[in-house]
């Protein structure tokens, strides 16, 4: 018993020493987003990216329908292997091609025209988008876009399950729900580790009220890492919702309404220090 204590003690100063550190270097941190009272305001309220010609800044508004399809996108995009500013600067390249509406992602024509031109659109969006410095040269994945089509005509269906589930205080359902629609991950696979970030991000918000703060947290790859390196007990992955709740609710159980960010910056935390 004396040494389960230890370790916890151990394992929470680790804790706090991180939370401490992140608060004090959030400002280099493009994704730290904490408010005037040290709260998370959820990654897609400031990209940290503007447009050139009018350095506007590059944001969702999650009351808008149309930056609440492009917060699914997100998700999508982050799904894919690669490195993370793909997706912010993905969304960055649809807001300001005005494609962001459902529609316009239903149209097969449209889908076959940005495969074919991804690879060009994803390294000219620089030339009008500016902020974050990626750590590769951008790339759109060619798969990426077969998925949103997916989600384009699952739409009308997924926001009607978003709200009964909210209805009935039932994200778990959701949860089961959405990663049940094959084609929103890689192939014919649905969407699994990221669908914590589209509640986090609704919760951050305040789109939906009544969404638990402990099944918000992402458990990526970074994140994982990261809870070894602390002694966060994360079990083995496994391709389940339960799996994600018991997760999320462990890392919650830490850091609270920071969610998983601090964990996710890690290693930039550290390497600022090194």
């Amino acid at each position: 018993m004396q040494d389960t204590d230890q370790k916890e003690k151990e394992r929470q100063k680790k804790v706090n020493e991180l939370i401490k550190k992140f608060y004090s270097k959030s400002n280099n941190l493009p994704y730290s987003n904490l408010n005037k009272q040290k709260k998370y305001a959820g990654w897609v309220s400031d990209f940290h990216l503007k447009y050139r010609q009018n350095n506007e800044k590059i944001f969702l508004d999650l009351k808008n329908k149309n930056d609440l399809f492009l917060l699914f996108i997100l998700a999508i995009a982050w799904s894919r292997p690669g490195y993370w500013e793909n997706a912010p600067y993905l969304i960055s390249y649809i807001k300001y091609s005005k494609n962001d509406y459902k529609e316009y992602w239903i149209n097969r024509t449209h889908i076959e025209n940005e495969i074919e031109n991804s690879k060009k659109n994803s390294r000219s969006i620089t030339d009008y988008v500016y902020g974050i410095i990626p750590r590769k040269k951008i790339n759109f994945r060619k798969d990426i876009f077969n998925s949103i089509n997916v989600l384009a005509n699952k739409w009308d269906e997924i926001n009607s399950k978003l709200k009964e589930c909210s209805e009935n205080q039932n994200y778990i359902e959701f949860m089961q729900y959405l990663h049940n629609i094959n084609g929103l991950g890689c192939g014919n696979k649905g969407i699994f580790i990221k669908i914590p970030l589209i509640l986090r991000e609704l919760r951050c918000q305040n789109i939906f009220s009544n969404i638990p703060g402990d099944i918000c947290c992402v458990i990526d790859d970074r994140v994982s890492d990261a809870c070894k390196k602390i002694g966060i007990e994360i079990s083995a992955r496994q391709e389940s919702i339960n799996y994600l709740e018991k997760s999320s609710k462990n890392i919650y159980n830490y850091f609270e309404d920071l969610y998983d960010i601090p964990l996710f910056a890690y290693n930039d935390i550290y390497n600022q220090d090194s």
